[in-house]
C-alpha cells in the first residue's frame, strides 16, 4: 500500500573541546511516501471494491457523469463510508459521450499524479462504456505513465490486465501540427511560425491529416474527434 523513497544526507558528529564546537556529523533522512493511484469508472462499486481488495489504494479517483446519476452517487457515498481514513477518494466530473473532452481531464490527471512520483492503475469496469473507453486511450496515450489497466469479470471476480493494443501511428511533427489546430489557431501562417515548417509543409499535412481522418475536409482547419484524441 504505497512505497517509501529516502534521501540521506550526512555531514560531521560534533566534537567539543573546551566548549567550543569543532566539527559535528548528522543524518537527515527524508522519507516521502509514494502513493499507488487507482483511476475508476464507477456504477454500482462491485468491481471497485473487487480492485480495492487487490490492489490496496492510497488514493481512488472516480470518473463520474455530470449530472451524477443516483446509482453513482450512492455508490460513491457508500464508499467515502466504507473506507474512511484508509484511503483518500477523489471525485473527478467528465462530460457525458465526449472522449476526446474526457481523455484530455484523464491524461492532464495521470500527468500530474506521476508527476507526484505515485503509481497510477487504471480501472474501466463500471459506468459508461464511452467513459472507460476514454479512460483506456487515455493509458493508452501516456503508457509511459501507467503501470496497469485492469477489468473486473462479472463471474469470479477476477481482474483480468489489458494490453496495451492500440497505438496512435501518427509522427510528432503531424502530432504537434494537430495540437496547433486543437489551441484553436486556424492560421496556417501562425502554424507555420510556430512549428518552424515551410508553406509547402504545412499543405502537404493539411492534405494528408484530412485523407487519413484527422482533419475534417472543410474549408477550416477543425479536427475529427480522431484528431482531438491523437493529439493529446
Amino acid at each position: 500500500m504505497g512505497f517509501l523513497s529516502f534521501m540521506v544526507i550526512w555531514n560531521f558528529h560534533a566534537i567539543v573541546q573546551n566548549g567550543r564546537i569543532y566539527k559535528y556529523t548528522f543524518a537527515i533522512f527524508d522519507m516521502e511516501k509514494k502513493k499507488r493511484v487507482v483511476i475508476s469508472t464507477v456504477f454500482s462499486g462491485n468491481a471497485i471494491r473487487v480492485v480495492i481488495k487487490n490492489l490496496k489504494p492510497d488514493k481512488l479517483i472516480l470518473l463520474v457523469d455530470d449530472p451524477i446519476h443516483e446509482t453513482k452517487k450512492a455508490t460513491i457515498d457508500k464508499l467515502k463510508e466504507n473506507f474512511k481514513g484508509i484511503f483518500d477518494i477523489e471525485i473527478m466530473k467528465t462530460p457525458l459521450y465526449d472522449i476526446p473532452e474526457i481523455m484530455k481531464n484523464v491524461t492532464k490527471k495521470i500527468d500530474d499524479e506521476y508527476e507526484k512520483g505515485n503509481e497510477i492503475i487504471l480501472h474501466i469496469t463500471e459506468g459508461r462504456k464511452i467513459t472507460s473507453l476514454a479512460l483506456l486511450f487515455s493509458g493508452y496515450a501516456r503508457k509511459n505513465k501507467v503501470s496497469e489497466s485492469y477489468y473486473v469479470e462479472e463471474e469470479g471476480d477476477k481482474m483480468l490486465p489489458l494490453p496495451v493494443i492500440v497505438k496512435f501511428d501518427i509522427s510528432e511533427n503531424k502530432k504537434k501540427f494537430l495540437q496547433e489546430i486543437e489551441k484553436g489557431i486556424k492560421d496556417t501562417d501562425k502554424i507555420m511560425k510556430n512549428l518552424n515548417i515551410k508553406p509547402s509543409a504545412v499543405y502537404k499535412y493539411i492534405k494528408e491529416l484530412k485523407s487519413e481522418g484527422y482533419i475534417k475536409d472543410s474549408k477550416d482547419l477543425e479536427l475529427t474527434d480522431v484528431g482531438k484524441i491523437v493529439s493529446i
